[in-house]
């Protein structure tokens, strides 16, 4: 692990990319303004080494890879000699188009291209001109190729000229490389965090240790929305090892030398609850609240021309309800955090998604300035959003705080799936009017979800849908429980996706059109989303017979800046309830640029996977107003033996650069539910698919 100050002492040639007033800049070391601090620093050592101090979380998504392979780019450097370190958190690495530390929203390469670009192109052009003054040739018989100086037929190591490079002048406009000269860009060049991860270097949430550290587990309300009144824990503080017990406003902690300690004096516990809302509550329960907060007056988001009464004069009417429940962010690394809240000074070890977050919350358990605490970032054994929360890193700092001791705070996974921050759940009233020809010329959507951060999430996919549709109501009705609800991988266009896509498709089915030409007709306005479908029907071999399962889908979503359309070929046995996908064709437009192919593809397929195990698996579900899964077998998820044959087909266009995480997880519900409407004339209207639902 690395701080900006360790940083900072690395002999070599060193520069900041900052953003200012006038836009984003490139700066030497010394250069950086008073009151100014970096968003990233890049270290160029004398044998010949880069180390990058990257602002954005590794969690399997390829960032440590994606940013710093712009930077190599420009500046025409051997991969196998680049290191990549994570950035403290601070105010000096916000990510400037967001205000924040977070890696989230699929935006890490997006937001940073083209500066990395510059950063790599200005310490290129540095490098070239003190090689020409040490040299004492002209600069432009110079050229920069694979880490060395090149003059005729002699090379010159990058590291030869580290410290009068740190004397030239930043070039205002470095020249960046066409496409023609890419090395790496277009490319897929290996991951730089496999070898830790392969060789057992790579160091997670739940591996690290510091000296006289303590374990700690927290027991949890039996129904959400409930405190700790009364605890009796006389039989769990005579228990071997246990050092501690005592409340916190998320239940009962036990701290002890060991973790398996702190399991079985655990189990000892005598816990009188308060009462709650919910407290009772079984799944029947949440769908009728919901159903019954549908009816109450919610927030108009979006109004565009009549759509009532084009409802109304419309030949064919459609109106429907969706109920999708609660989803758990199942990552692979249950949450585990390390924390030291002392005297003077706060340490804390988290894989999270959001430093800031962390570092607020820090500031605020231990009252300490933020240059006395310390965030250090791990890898995040998966995050899909859940790890972008710091309630749980307040949880370890309070801990700490409570017993003056490094203390790792460890979630099982059963703790992990009781604690609550799920996808939130949803019912959604819709009714789209159409023509006979299929031409829709209305829509009314009306959804009752918990909030997340204002409510904006709730209806994107919906408010901001490239569908040329006149007619257009949408609104939200903001549900308030004591269940907490959080980002899961692509927000509310999980809702919202397979609501609109699967409409399309009913209005399309029933008015005997065809719905790949259905969606062109309505995206005729929108050339890349057009060609998108496009080439998703083609690559699939729509129109043809499948060529495994009964029944081709398709659906189509906008999101995170990325267009993606989706071709399923699915197969539903009558007697067992069983749904197979059997084939998925994937077409995704990133816009300009596919900076690195192979991340591309990683991380459609990955959330296709995502897709079909929140379309076919997953559910949350709720007994006495608490959680009922307890672990994975409760809460099954996609498996290998039903993981489909999946293509992923990767288009660009000239536009602003889109996301790549979260976009391909949105249309795979859909498509595999519109090939139920067309291969078994089977209407879904709940999620997970099911027998009973169907």
């Amino acid at each position: 692990m690395i701080d900006r100050r360790d940083f900072l002492k690395l002999s070599g040639f060193i520069l900041s990319v900052m953003l200012m007033p006038e836009g984003y800049r490139v700066l030497k070391a010394k250069e950086v303004p008073k009151g100014y601090a970096p968003n990233l620093w890049i270290n160029l050592s004398k044998d010949n080494y880069l180390t990058i101090l990257v602002n954005k979380s590794e969690m399997g998504q390829g960032v440590y890879t994606g940013l710093p392979l712009l930077i190599a780019e420009e500046l025409d450097f051997p991969w196998d000699n680049i290191r990549v370190k994570p950035a403290p958190a601070g105010r000096a690495y916000v990510d400037p188009k967001m205000g924040i530390q977070l890696t989230g929203g699929s935006t890490s390469v997006k937001n940073m291209y083209q500066t990395l670009r510059l950063a790599g192109a200005s310490m290129r052009e540095m490098l070239l001109s003190s090689a020409s003054k040490k040299l004492g040739v002209p600069k432009e018989k110079l050229s920069a190729k694979g880490g060395y100086i090149v003059f005729g037929d002699r090379k010159y190591p990058y590291g030869d000229f580290v410290e009068l490079a740190v004397k030239e002048t930043i070039p205002e406009k470095p020249r960046l490389k066409e496409e023609r000269e890419f090395i790496y860009i277009g490319k897929s060049p290996p991951r730089l965090d496999a070898p830790e991860k392969v060789d057992g270097v790579a160091v997670f949430g739940i591996d690290t240790f510091e000296e006289g550290m303590l374990y700690a587990v927290v027991e949890r309300p039996p129904y959400f929305g409930a405190e700790a009144l009364k605890v009796d824990a006389t039989e769990a503080k005579k228990m071997p090892e246990v050092v501690d017990v005592f409340t916190i406003s998320t239940g009962v902690v036990v701290c002890a030398e060991s973790f398996w300690a702190c399991q079985k004096a655990r189990e000892k516990l005598k816990v009188e609850w308060s009462e709650s809302s919910v407290k009772g509550w079984d799944d029947k329960d949440f769908e009728r609240y919901f159903r019954q907060q549908l009816r109450e007056s919610g927030v108009v988001v979006k109004l565009e021309g009549s759509p009532q009464k084009a409802y109304e004069k419309s030949p064919v009417k459609i109106e429907e309800t969706y109920t999708q429940p609660y989803l758990y962010h199942a990552t692979m690394e249950p949450m585990s955090y390390l924390a030291w809240v002392k005297k003077d000074e706060c340490i804390v070890y988290a894989p999270t998604q959001s430093q800031t977050w962390v570092l607020e919350t820090a500031k605020r358990v231990s009252g300490l300035h933020e240059s006395k605490i310390k965030v250090i970032t791990t890898y995040l054994g998966g995050g899909f959003g859940r790890k972008a929360n710091a309630e749980f890193v307040g949880e370890a700092l309070e801990i700490s705080k409570r017993v003056r001791r490094p203390v790792k705070l460890i979630y099982t996974r059963e703790d992990d799936i009781k604690s609550g921050y799920f996808r939130p759940y949803s019912v959604a009233l819709v009714k789209v009017g159409a023509n006979t020809d299929g031409s829709i010329n209305s829509l009314s959507f009306k959804i009752a979800v918990q909030p997340l951060m204002g409510g904006g999430a709730s209806v994107e996919g919906i408010k901001n849908m490239p569908y040329a549709i006149p007619n257009l109501h949408v609104e939200r009705v903001d549900v308030q429980l004591p269940v907490k609800a959080w980002f899961w991988r692509s927000v509310g266009s999980t809702h919202n996706a397979f609501i609109l896509e699967t409409l399309i498709d009913r209005v399309a089915h029933q008015t005997k059109t065809d719905p790949v030409q259905l969606r062109l007709r309505l995206l005729k306005d929108n050339p890349v989303a057009y060609r998108v479908v496009q080439t998703a029907a083609e690559k699939a071999g729509w129109g043809r017979k499948p060529q495994r399962g009964e029944a081709m889908g398709l659906a189509y979503h906008q999101s995170f800046g990325s267009h993606v359309c989706q071709v399923a070929e699915v197969s539903y046995d009558r007697k067992s309830g069983r749904v197979k996908v059997h084939r998925v064709v994937a077409v995704i437009d990133v816009g300009p640029m596919a900076v690195h192919p192979d991340l591309i593809v990683s991380q459609v397929e990955g959330a296709i996977l995502m897709g079909l195990s929140m379309a076919l698996r997953e559910e949350v579900k709720f007994k006495n107003g608490g959680v009922e899964n307890t672990n994975f077998h409760t809460y099954p998820l996609l498996t290998m033996e039903d993981t489909p044959q999946i293509e992923v087909h990767i288009l660009t266009s000239k536009r602003p650069m889109g996301g790549v995480g979260e976009p391909g997880l949105p249309p795979t519900a859909p498509a595999v539910a519109n090939a139920l409407l067309w291969g078994y004339n089977i209407k879904v209207n709940r999620l997970p698919i099911r027998l009973e639902s169907v």
